[in-house]
């Protein structure tokens, strides 16, 4: 038992390695079925704090394959374009070292950040890994999901093999709402998706078989898990003509929008002008007075130009909506 303590200890210590999934591979047509209804309503450059990972085999949580997982969910978010930020816990402390810092002389000040530049989270995640190791515990799983209304079919396991399913629910920080879940599956035998980079070694002396199949169930499925979320930013629809932000501020050159880079802004982007009048009561959104375009882009706001129309047109508050160019398919 104390061997394979160790043998674990320090195989977590060398999970800082990057890691990645093998290059372009297909994902399984029962993977794109399970989530073919689901639209990944978050925009590259996302701040994700992952709220919870858990790693259940035969309804119990398994803690030394949580704290496996925990890296490669890490990193597989982060290589899909997010910013993982620290838990509360962690920024708790940070906040507490810096005011400490600020209130000792014996610290220079120059060299602290200033106040209020900890940027929390747009989005919070939650993942659980079910492992099952027959078929017998795949259908105890499946049954389980279909009595929380989660319906996924197409997946099967072998003798002597291990599946790993993997659920990763998005949701909105500011509702608590969420927008969306993702499921995928994985064999110990597929190797397509499998996370490389991780070295496994020090796990592996302790000669436990079953341990080896949980472990490359565990990397195929969550490498499996980083193509769907790449697949699904890419096929993010457009939003045309929507509202992303409006005007906070107008000087004699300069129009400063609300929107910045962590919603997809790029520097370049064209958006329409709407004046808003009240109108009955209501607030209404008038056609377009002028097209300006992003020039410096920053977190959470952008400084544009004006292309078209007139500064005099513009007032703070007025809404902006996204100009995309129009393609003609060949």
């Amino acid at each position: 038992m104390g061997k394979a303590l160790r043998s674990i200890g320090l195989a977590l210590v060398f999970l800082s390695v990057p890691v990645a999934a093998k290059d372009n591979p297909k994902i399984p047509r029962e993977v794109l079925d399970a989530n073919a209804g689901v639209s990944l309503k978050i925009p590259r450059k996302s701040r994700v704090l992952i709220r919870s990972v858990s790693v259940i085999v035969d309804g119990v949580a398994d803690p030394s394959l949580q704290a496996f997982a925990e890296p490669l969910i890490r990193s597989v978010l982060s290589s899909a374009g997010f910013s993982v930020v620290a838990s509360a816990k962690e920024v708790m402390r940070e906040a507490s070292e810096r005011e400490w810092e600020r209130a000792s002389p014996e610290i220079h000040k120059g060299s602290l950040p200033p106040p209020g530049t900890i940027l929390r989270e747009n989005v919070e995640v939650t993942v659980t890994v079910h492992l099952v190791r027959s078929s017998k515990q795949m259908a105890a799983v499946l049954g389980e999901l279909a009595r929380q209304r989660i319906n996924i079919g197409g997946f099967l396991i072998r003798k002597k093999q291990t599946g790993a399913i993997v659920f990763a629910q998005f949701v909105d920080n500011v509702t608590q709402t969420g927008t969306a879940q993702l499921v995928t599956f994985a064999t110990n035998k597929d190797e397509s998706f499998a996370l490389t980079g991780t070295p496994f070694g020090a796990l592996l002396l302790t000669r436990d078989e079953q341990r080896k199949r949980d472990l490359n169930a565990l990397r195929a499925a969550v490498g499996l898990l980083q193509a769907l979320l790449v697949k699904k930013l890419e096929d993010r629809e457009p939003i045309r003509g929507s509202v992303l932000g409006k005007v906070e501020g107008v000087t004699t050159t300069f129009v400063a929008i609300n929107i910045g880079a962590f919603v997809g802004v790029e520097k370049g982007a064209l958006f329409a002008v709407h004046p808003v009048r009240v109108v009955g009561g209501e607030r209404v959104a008038l056609p377009p007075v002028a097209k300006i375009r992003a020039l410096v882009v920053n977190d959470t706001n952008s400084v544009c130009d004006i292309l078209e129309g007139s500064l005099d047109h513009i007032n703070e508050g007025d809404e902006v909506r996204e100009i995309r160019p129009v393609t003609n398919s060949r």
